[in-house]
């Protein structure tokens, strides 16, 4: 077994991959988003508003069942 190592003469196979930079700049910002999958479009938007820019936004929860269950019972005591 000689020659130039490869998976068949090799035990292991050594993957090195190169630690996460962060962005300095927005467009490194804009290019990482782009590289994760987001149109050109929303990786500005995304850089300049944040991810509420896109209206993703978690929507608020529906209160009113519960105002109207503390209103109950604010009544009850007053009774």
């Amino acid at each position: 077994m000689t020659g130039t190592p490869n998976a068949e003469n090799t035990a292991a196979t050594l993957v090195v991959t190169a630690a996460p930079v962060k962005p300095q700049t927005i467009r490194e910002f804009e290019r990482a988003l782009k590289s994760l999958g987001y149109s050109q479009r929303e990786s500005t938007a995304i850089a300049k508003g944040g991810f509420k820019a896109l209206g993703l936004a978690d929507p608020e929860p529906d209160l009113s069942e519960l105002a109207a269950v503390i209103a109950k019972n604010i009544s009850l005591l007053k009774d």
